[in-house]
């Protein structure tokens, strides 16, 4: 199975910005491949902090698209923290990832710091990886 899109989550994201080297590798070969990387705009403000660069966060944001959290996302998100019995503050930002990696076309690949949350809120079409 070839991978179509990386969904990347907070601690993703913010490797990306730090340039940390694996996951620079890792977003320099998608690059190549013609595969697509995609976050939240949640994630963003999750992930930005006083150590990043701004020209680090900037060159890692150009190699990544943003999706919205919208009013469907919203509610997706909703239905995933109902289904996997999750709820509050501390899953609202990843299960509007998990939304966000549901609606993904292809194969799908969430790279996360936290796997045993968004296995429960992604369904078996999403591969979740730890860094």
């Amino acid at each position: 199975m070839s991978t179509d899109i990386y969904v990347l989550d907070c601690e993703a994201l913010s490797r990306a910005a730090l340039r940390e080297r694996r996951m620079t590798a890792r977003l320099a070969d998608a690059h190549r491949a013609g595969i697509g990387v995609v976050t939240s705009s949640m994630t963003l403000i999750e992930a930005y902090h006083g150590q990043v660069k701004r020209s680090a966060w900037s060159w890692a944001m150009s190699r990544i698209v943003v999706e919205p959290v919208t009013r469907e996302i919203t509610d997706a998100a909703i239905a995933l923290l109902a289904e996997s019995g999750l709820h509050g503050r501390k899953y609202a930002i990843d299960a509007a990832l998990a939304a966000i990696a549901e609606r993904q076309r292809g194969n799908v690949v969430l790279y996360t710091s936290d796997e045993d949350d968004l296995k429960k809120l992604c369904g078996p079409r999403v591969a979740v990886r730890g860094l």
